[in-house]
C-alpha cells in the first residue's frame, strides 16, 4: 500500500507541474478506456493457508509476495460508470520444504466500476465475477493447482495528467472460490474437495501503478 501511495503522489506532482505551464483542456471521461496495472502481489489465506508452521501434515514453509500485473479494456458510458473485461497475471514466491520453484495465478473478469469523478481525480471500485487458475510447480514439472470461480474487488484512484491520459494507484483483491485442489504427478492427476497439499487455493492481492487512457 505504501508503494501505491508514493506512485499516486508522483502523479499529483506531475499534474501540478503540467498545470503550472498553462491550463489543460477539459478531461474526456467518456468512450473507450484502456488500462494497465504493474506492481506487487501477495498471498491471502483462503481454503489453504499462506503460512505452514512446523508440524504441518504435508509441507512446511510460506507463500511469499512477488510481482504481478494485468490489462483492462472497457467502455465508459458515463463519467461515473465503466464496464470492462480484465486479465490479471501474478506470481507467488514459494518457500517450502518441498522443491516448488515457481507459483502463479492467471485470472480473467467481467467488471463494473462505479466512479466518483472529482475535478481531475477518479475514485472507483471494480466489482465483478470471473475465473482463475492457480499453480504451484516443481522443477520436474509436477504441479499442485486449483481452478474455478473467482471474484474481484478493486479500488482505484487516478489523476488525469492530460485530457485523456491518467496515472494513479490500484489494489485488486482476488477471492477464489475453487472447490477442489489437484495434484499432477507425471501423467496422473488427482483432485479432492479439500486441499491435501495445503497450498491451493489461496486468495491474492495485487497493488501498484495504474495507468491508462480514454479513446474514441
Amino acid at each position: 500500500m505504501t508503494i501505491a501511495m508514493h506512485l499516486l503522489g508522483a502523479a499529483l506532482a506531475a499534474l501540478a507541474l503540467t498545470t503550472g505551464c498553462g491550463s489543460l483542456a477539459k478531461v474526456e471521461r467518456r468512450g473507450g478506456q484502456v488500462e494497465g496495472l504493474v506492481g506487487m502481489s501477495a498471498c491471502l489465506p483462503g481454503r489453504a493457508g499462506c503460512e505452514h508452521p512446523e508440524g504441518s501434515s504435508f509441507t512446511v514453509g510460506s507463500t511469499r509476495p512477488s510481482f504481478g500485473g494485468g490489462a483492462q479494456i472497457g467502455w465508459r458510458a458515463a463519467s461515473w460508470l465503466m464496464v470492462s473485461g480484465a486479465y490479471r497475471f501474478a506470481m507467488f514466491d514459494p518457500d517450502f520444504n518441498l522443491p516448488y520453484n515457481v507459483a502463479y495465478q492467471h485470472s480473467g473478469f467481467f467488471l463494473v466500476r462505479p466512479i466518483l469523478p472529482l475535478w481531475r481525480l477518479d475514485v472507483g471500485l471494480d466489482l465483478g465475477p470471473g475465473g482463475s487458475r492457480q499453480t504451484f510447480r516443481m522443477p520436474d514439472g509436477d504441479t499442485d493447482f486449483s481452478q474455478g470461480f473467482a471474484f474481484l474487488v478493486g479500488p482505484t484512484a487516478d489523476i488525469f495528467v492530460t485530457r485523456r491520459f491518467f496515472l494513479g494507484a490500484k489494489v485488486d483483491i482476488i477471492l477464489n472460490g475453487h472447490r477442489t485442489s489437484c495434484q499432477q504427478r507425471g501423467v496422473r492427476t488427482t483432485c479432492t474437495k479439500m486441499p491435501d497439499t495445503q497450498l491451493v487455493p489461496v486468495h491474492q492481492v495485487l497493488f501498484g501503478l495504474h495507468l491508462g487512457a480514454t479513446f474514441g
